[in-house]
Parts: structure tokens; sequence; C-alpha cells
């Protein structure tokens, strides 16, 4: 059995088969491994649709589809199933070290900044126990490339960060010895865009991650990694149009993989494009059940990123119904799961949802059990959204919706809890999700002055909420800081009758999150009667 980490740092076990420890002696001393190249689009097990691609390898004939799989499912995110495909192609040949490398890297998952080193290490040191034993049992330059590679990935010293850069720097060097080598360029370009993090200024790294990963989508446009890793480095409004294609591709190219079907959607909120939104995640989220399904996995992982994303293309869509649908959906989930914080978290932040867009202020009956989270933007970082949210949304809700329906007491002990929040977090020097608990106590702090006719103090607070804001990238998902502060500051303008400036505020936030349909809204009727706030 083996502990594996997953996607909302919730701990499950998969059951696995033991694999051999030991490398087939006999296999050893009867010369060169046999070397093989790998058939291309193989269906896999239950007929799998992962793609194709072409990885040439020294393992036996009989690993090759195994093999390939497991590869396949990495460049899908879809960790757990490469684990196992990565296990069957061990158990098909014991001496197969690509095998074992394919298993030790779906404990990486570089966009989350996540990483189980000790797992990893483990299944390398089944090869043999150190790097100069690894190297010894392949006989292809390429394949000696890759497991120097790995061992920088996870026994170099320093943090995740220090560890992520220097085997990107390992995968440059190879990709300057194979730029037409499709798995070699695109394992680089997945590393360029490991070493990003939320924090980081500019777009190198995204552009040539993606240079790279089209070139091989020119070239092969069934590789599942070159449309993946193109949609992640055009996830953002403003580079979102040149991954357009790629989006439209990705869910076909790799049909059986969950991951494959949410992806373009990450595309499609950037553009607005709720409809798109709608359809990706209805398949995304059956698809993310079944595999919990079929493999007996923990709930809340890809199935509540999912199910929280389309909740959110339907409440822009107005499918209001449906929406009350999916947070009902994350309810039984949390009952099924009554000791899952991260579960009972995601489902309040989806009711949070519910509340805000359908400006429902008397719906937010108490709800207990929400539980700190206050990390939750690092645990996935460099890919917002794929973390639970964490229970100051929940007592956001609270104050917001008490501000809203005059009830300033309720509103005041959530400013005070999200101020105690915050606080905490700068005195842990955790700066960064710091400035998304601010942003929300400053608007709760808005809407407080707001109704007691301080409207000046009002529209302070909420100003100083979207500098803040304007600190951070552009959400890769919903909306997030959960109310986008150049909308809410557009709303408080239009109240005091300032629509020039409630326009440009509006159209601020629209650059972020386009076509969002409060703001659309908003700026309709800045534009026409400026009608106060909602």
């Amino acid at each position: 059995m083996i502990k594996r980490l997953m996607y909302s740092g919730i701990a499950i076990v998969m059951i696995v088969a033991l694999v051999p420890r030991a490398f087939a002696s006999a296999r050893e001393t009867a010369g060169e491994l046999r070397r093989e190249l790998a058939v291309a689009g193989y269906a896999g097990e239950g007929g799998q649709e992962l793609g194709s691609i072409t990885f040439p390898n020294s393992g036996a004939p009989v690993a090759q589809a195994a093999f390939l799989e497991g590869v396949k499912s990495l460049h899908s995110f879809q960790f757990d199933e490469a684990a196992v495909a990565c296990q069957r192609a061990q158990q098909a040949d014991p001496t197969f070290a690509m095998a074992y490398w394919c298993e030790a890297m779906s404990h990486n998952h570089p966009l989350w900044a996540q990483q189980d080193t000790a797992a990893a290490k483990a299944i390398l040191e089944k090869i043999a126990p150190t790097l100069d034993g690894r190297l010894a049992k392949v006989k292809t330059d390429k394949e000696k490339a890759f497991l120097r590679a790995i061992d920088v990935l996870y026994y170099s010293p320093g943090d995740k960060l220090a560890r992520d850069t220097a085997y990107s720097n390992t995968m440059a060097a190879m990709y300057a010895q194979s730029p037409n080598d499709h798995e070699v360029a695109t394992w680089y370009a997945l590393s360029l865009l490991g070493t990003v993090r939320p924090t980081d200024r500019g777009f190198r790294r995204q552009a040539l991650a993606a240079s790279i990963a089209q070139k091989i989508f020119a070239e092969n446009p069934k590789h599942p990694g070159a449309a993946h890793f193109i949609i992640h480095a055009f996830d953002d409004p403003d580079h979102a149009p040149l991954g357009l294609a790629a989006a439209r591709s990705y869910a076909g190219i790799a049909p059986s993989a969950a991951h494959a079907l949410h992806m373009p959607s990450h595309i499609f909120v950037q553009l607005g494009m709720w409809a798109d939104v709608r359809t990706s995640n209805i398949a995304a989220y059956k698809a993310a059940v079944e595999v919990n399904t079929r493999m007996k996995l923990a709930e809340g992982r890809e199935d509540f990123h999912t199910l929280s994303w389309l909740q959110y293309a339907n409440l822009m869509l107005g499918n209001i119904d449906e929406a009350k649908q999916n947070v009902e959906s994350a309810k039984q989930a949390a009952d099924r799961n009554p000791t899952n914080t991260g579960i009972r978290n995601g489902h309040l932040a989806m009711r949070a949802r519910l509340i805000l867009e359908t400006e429902d202020w008397n719906g937010i009956a108490s709800a207990t059990g929400a539980t700190s989270a206050a990390g939750a933007h690092d645990a996935h970082a460099g890919m917002p959204g794929m973390q639970m949210p964490d229970s100051n949304v929940w007592i956001f809700m609270t104050g917001y919706a008490g501000a809203k329906r005059g009830d300033l007491k309720t509103a005041e002990s959530a400013e005070a809890q999200l101020r105690g929040a915050r606080e905490k977090l700068e005195t842990a020097q955790n700066a960064f999700n710091a400035k998304y608990v601010a942003v929300m106590e400053k608007q709760v702090g808005a809407l407080i002055r707001h109704a007691r006719g301080q409207k000046d103090e009002a529209l302070k607070l909420a100003k100083e909420a979207v500098d803040i804001e304007l600190s951070l990238a552009a959400p890769s998902g919903p909306a997030d800081p959960f109310k986008p502060a150049p909308e809410f500051y557009g709303e408080m303008l239009l109240d005091s009758g300032r629509n020039a400036e409630a326009i440009a505020a509006l159209e601020l936030s629209l650059q972020r999150t386009p076509n969002r349909t409060p703001s659309v809204k908003a700026l309709q009727r800045a534009r026409s009667t400026g009608t106060a706030m909602r």
C-alpha cells in the first residue's frame, strides 16, 4: 500500500499491487536491453483514450502499453491512474527502469508546488539505491538523462522551488541536446511552468513553455501534454485567446481523463464563455466521480474542483436551479465525509457563492463547523482554484450578507474575525494569503460603513481593496477574491452617483474577470441610469 498526497491536501490510501524490488540478474547479464519503439495511441485497459505519444525506450514489448498509458496519464495530471499503469509496466518487466521513473513522477505535482519526496525516492530506489546504480540499469543515453533529471527533482537540496528550478535547468540541457524529441520537449515545457509561483511577475517562462508545446502540438495534434500545457501557459485574461485552439481540442484528445475534460474551461473562463465552461465541467465532474468510484479514491479532489466551476458557470448563466443542485451535491459529499474539513469548507464556499450571486441575503442560515485553513492558497500554488477554499470565505459571506440585511452586529463580528485571520497570516510572514483575507475584510468593513451612512469611509475601504487585488494575478478560474474588488468598488461608486468612476472600475473588473455577469449588468446600469448598488 502506498500513501499518496492528493489534490486538496487530503491524504488517501490507494491499494496497489506490489512489484518486485530487485531487477532480474539474468536480464542484466543477457546483454543490451531490448529497445522498442513505443506504439503511439494505445487505448489502455478498458479502452481508455488518452491521446497519442511516441516514447522510445529499452523496456520489454509486453510492458510498452502500460508504460505509455502511464506517461499519457501523467501528461493529463491523472496521477492515481498513472501510478497504477506504471506499476503494471513494472510487473510486466521488472527490469524496466523507466516504468519506475514514470511512477515516481506521479508524486510530483508541479503546478501546485506539491511533492511527496519520500514516496518518490522509495520507488526510484527499487531500481537501485544510488543514482550510479540506477544509471547502470539502463542502456540508452536518453533514459540515463531522464534518470539524472528525476534525481535532481527529488534528491537536490533546498525547498521545492529550489528543486523545481534545478530540475528545469536539467531539462533545459536535455532539450538543447534533443529539441525534436517530443517527450523531452514536453517535460521541459512542464518544468518551466513548475517554476512559476503566484507572486511572480512577467511572462517569460510561460511564453517559452507555450512556444515549445505549440511546436509539439503542430507536429502531433493528439499529444495530450502539448495541448494541456498550452492551456496552462495561456491561463490568464490577456493570453487566453492564444490557448483557445488547444482548449477546443484537448477534451477530444484525452476524453478518458477527467482533468482533460475540465482543462478547456480554464481558457473558457478567461474568455467569459460560460456555456462552454458549463459543458466542460458537466462532463469533467461525471468523469471525476467515476474515477473516484472505480479506484476507490477519496472525495474532495478533482470532483469538487469541477463541481465548483460548474456551479460558477451556472450562476453566470442565470441557471439558479442548477446551481442549487450543484450545492446540494456538495452538501451530500460533506454529509458522507463528516470529519473532512476540506470538503465541508468546499461545500460552504459553494453555498457562499450561491448567496453572493443570487443576493439571497436571508439565506445565510448559520452553518457550524467551518474550520480555519488560512494557507489554502498555498496548497496548490500556481493553480488557484484547485485547493479547497478556507473558512474565511464563509466568514466573509456571513459578514457581507449581514451588512446587506442590516445585521451590523453579525457583520462587525465577521470583520473582526477576518482582521484576526489577516493579522495571523501577516505574523506568519504569509503576505500572499493575507492579501486575499484583507480584500474580504475591507469589503465587509465598507458595507458596514455604507449601512451607517459613512459613504466616504466606505468608498475609501473599497478602493483600498481594489489596490490590494491589483497586486495579485488575475484569477485562474472563478472569481478570487470571492467578490472582485473592482466590481465591488464600481457598485459602490454607482450608489454614490459617481457614474464615470464606476464605469472605469467596472471596465477594469471585466479586464480581470471577462464577461462576469454581475460586472456586465452593473456596467449597463452605470451607462444608463446609474441605479444604486444592488
